[in-house]
């Protein structure tokens, strides 16, 4: 078997070979370049989210161990608490998700908004809360934009 015909099949000169891998590189650096572009937009939006998910999960835990368990009450009614100490979690995870690269982030995120805007209503709800409501809504909506983000 020869081994050129492998490689190079049905060509018949020298230049064509030249003139395949000039148009193969300046496609891969064309193709680079909008990837990079892409990737800088969607490392923005990743960053921000991820940002919005730490503030989040640092700020449901704060409250719930702190202003909660202080106030007593509705404020540790075990559905609302447990919400809340569900957020804080769901905001981290998806928060490592994200650092971490997985390709199954937006899932993590899709799940992390709709906790988020049921402390949000929670919170709002039991009153005397809106650091930590405000706080869900702005995760939310930042974990709502990044679950309709398509991952390859």
């Amino acid at each position: 078997m020869n081994v050129q015909g492998l490689a190079f099949g049905n060509w018949t000169s020298f230049s064509e070979i030249i003139y395949f891998f000039k148009f193969f590189g300046e496609f891969l650096m064309h193709t680079s370049q909008s990837q990079q572009t892409k990737s800088s937009a969607t490392s923005s939006s990743m960053q921000s989210c991820i940002d919005n998910c730490i503030r989040c999960a640092q700020v449901c835990l704060q409250t719930a161990m702190n202003h909660c368990l202080e106030m007593g009450g509705k404020h540790v009614e075990p559905e609302h608490f447990r919400l809340m100490m569900n957020c804080a979690e769901i905001c981290q995870l998806s928060a490592n998700f994200m650092l971490s690269s997985s390709r199954f982030h937006n899932r993590t995120c899709e799940v992390c908004a709709e906790i988020c805007d049921a402390c949000a209503m929670d919170c709002g709800r039991i009153g005397n809360m809106e650091e930590c409501a405000s706080t869900c809504r702005e995760c939310a909506d930042s974990c709502k934009q990044m679950a309709s983000m398509v991952t390859h």
